[in-house]
This record gives structure tokens, sequence and C-alpha cells, in this order.
């Protein structure tokens, strides 16, 4: 009898050994090797910019490296693409703009599914988008702009860095919400687009604060109306279209970081948590300040309900502005 008690209670007595064991092995340390940060775009732009920067607040916080890897191509579907058919383990993250967004909008079989292909971690700041014109064109305010165009339909043009972009859908609801026609001018890139505003062939563009604080600054072009909720702290001056009784969609420019689905859902809050107290100090606030931009966390969950949303307003506006892709 003693016989048959012995190793029962020896087992016993090692279960918790056991379970300790288990539990330590699930609660490795993470991240344990380095991890990547895909960024749709080449190094050397204000994305890749932000990237960087949120890139090196997650690397201090997680004693890991994060290594920024630029994948170009369709508006950061490439990048997007890989990042959906990473494994789940947090170590390939996405620098995720909403320029994902938009592509979905205008495409009608994208490689991945928003938000389900991922697992929103959260955004990390926004610029704003804004309607502006070439300093060397005439008009001081919004309204100026609609009356020239009214006298003359489809004669002005506004300039942007792409067909589907933040700029392109955000031109189309200034025309719409004024009731206006505008010839839309796409560049590839910002530098080419800048060259003919600035040699006035074009006299009005569409495009986020970020990508043009140095011409603000150099006098080249004039701000005229916020594409968004609220006005930007660079230029408290400038009105939103709702304040001018012309709302829009929100075309603001926001920046995020996303996992692909099935994450954790524990990891993905650690790197929310970890993302936000970046997000708030004040080093990430004056470095993204030199991009036009500014801190803007949300979590997990109101950062999918956002891209549910937005990918709605969309597709409408660009079903009823005929937008398709090149």
């Amino acid at each position: 009898m003693n016989t048959t008690a012995g190793p029962t209670r020896r087992a016993t007595l090692a279960v918790p050994s056991l379970l300790a064991a288990t539990v330590g092995r699930a609660q490795a340390p993470w991240p344990d090797r380095p991890v990547r940060l895909l960024v749709g775009y080449p190094p050397g732009g204000p994305t890749d910019f932000i990237g960087r920067l949120a890139a090196a607040g997650l690397q201090a916080a997680w004693g890991q490296t994060v290594v920024v890897e630029n994948r170009p191509g369709a508006s950061s579907s490439v990048a997007a693409e890989a990042v959906s058919r990473a494994a789940p383990d947090g170590l390939t993250l996405l620098l995720a703009v909403n320029a994902l967004v938009l592509n979905a909008a205008i495409h009608p079989n994208p490689p991945y599914a928003l938000p389900d292909s991922f697992a929103p971690v959260g955004t990390f700041c926004t610029a704003p988008n804004l309607f502006w014109c070439a300093a060397n064109q005439p008009w001081r305010d919004l309204q100026a702009v609609a009356a020239a165009a009214r006298a003359a339909p489809g004669a002005l043009a506004y300039g942007t860095t792409g067909v589907g972009g933040t700029g392109h859908f955000g031109g189309e609801t200034v025309c719409r919400a004024l009731g206006i026609s505008l010839a839309h001018v796409p560049y590839r890139g910002t530098a080419p687009l800048m060259q003919d505003v600035a040699g006035g062939r074009v006299p009005l563009l569409s495009h986020g604060i970020a990508g043009l604080v140095g011409p603000l600054q150099s006098g080249l072009i004039r701000p005229l109306a916020v594409l968004g909720p609220k006005r930007a702290p660079e230029l408290p001056e400038v009105p939103t279209m709702a304040e001018l009784g012309r709302p829009v969609p929100d075309s603001s420019l926001w920046f995020g970081i996303m996992a692909p689905a099935g994450t954790p859902p524990a990891l993905v809050a650690r790197m929310a948590r970890d993302l936000e107290a970046f997000a708030g100090t004040a080093d990430a606030r004056a470095k993204l300040a030199t991009q036009g931009a500014v801190p803007d966390f949300v979590g997990p969950e109101p950062f999918a309900a956002r891209i549910r949303a937005e990918l709605a307003t969309w597709r409408e506006v660009a079903r009823s502005a005929g937008i398709k892709p090149e």
C-alpha cells in the first residue's frame, strides 16, 4: 500500500514544478529577436521618417532591435500584403497609413482585407490634409477660388501626388462641397508637383502638410482650408471646411501600427500601451512637428472601427467622383 502511495505522492508534488516550467516557457520574454517594421515607401520621405521614429521609440521600450524595412510599391500595398501573410508572432509589423484604405476603396480585389487581415495595434500620429493655392496666384480664400472656378468650369486645375491618393480624394471632396469642377493633375511625387506649382503651371493643390513644410516656410504655397475636423496646430489661422459651412469627410493622414491577424490579443495590448507611451513623449511631439504631424494615439478597437468607417466613406466618394485605379 505504501509502495502504491509513494509514487502517486511524488507525482503530485511534481505537478507544481511542471506547471511552473510550462508557464515559464509560455511567458518567454518578447521580443526575443529583432522585430521588423515594414514601411511601404522609399527611404527619405515623411512616411519613412515617421516609421523610423516609431521604430526607435518601440525599440527603447522593448529592449530589442526594431529594423525598418522599406517595401515601396502600390501606395504601401506591397508592404501590407507581406505583413498580412507573416507569422502572427509580433515580430513582423506594418507602418499603416490611410493610403491602404484608399487603395481598398478603389481596387475591387485587394490582396488583403481591411481590417480583417490585420490586428490593428493603434495610430501613432496624424497630419492634416489641406487645400492650397500657389503663392503666385491671386486668391486669398476658398471663396475666391470657387468664384474663379464657376466663371470658367474645368479651366482651373489642382495637383496631387497621384490618382487615388489622399490628395485626390481630398480634392474631390472640396469640388463636391463647393459645387465646382476642377481638373485633376496627378504627379509622381511631391517634388515634381511643387516644380509645376512654383512655375505657375498648376495653380492649386490638395496635399497633406506632411511633406510641404519646406515649401510652406519658403512661401511657395498658401493654405486655404483644412480638410478635417480640426484646425492644424501649425496653421491656426486656416479654417476647416466645416467652419466655412462646407463640411467634407476627414482626409487627414494617419500613421499607425498593425500586426498580422491572429496575433495574440495580450501581445497587441502590450504593443499598444508601449506605442501610446512613446506617442505621449515630448521627444515624439517635437520630432513629429518637423513633419507637420502631431501625436494622436487611439487603441486597437477604435483603430479598427476607424478603418471600417473610412472604407465605407471613401468607397462612396470613389463611386460618385469616378475615382478608379491607374
